[in-house]
């Protein structure tokens, strides 16, 4: 079982870019410290669902 994270967490947003040489697209990543240094939280397709995440993974509350 995963054990919980510490609080209050931290996350980055990383920009990515996947696909062919000329034909890539932008990927917006969240990567945390937890449970292993840069793990992958979760992967966006828009700047602004990633922020979302963030806020929501961030969000000691759970709210």
């Amino acid at each position: 079982m995963p054990s919980k994270p510490p609080y209050p967490r931290k996350a980055e947003i990383i920009t990515v870019e996947k696909g062919l040489p000329g034909q890539t697209e932008t990927w917006y990543q969240l990567r945390a410290d937890h449970p292993k240094p840069d793990t992958l939280i979760s992967e966006h397709k828009t700047q602004q669902e990633a922020k979302d995440s963030k806020r929501r993974y961030e969000d000691e509350n759970g709210d």
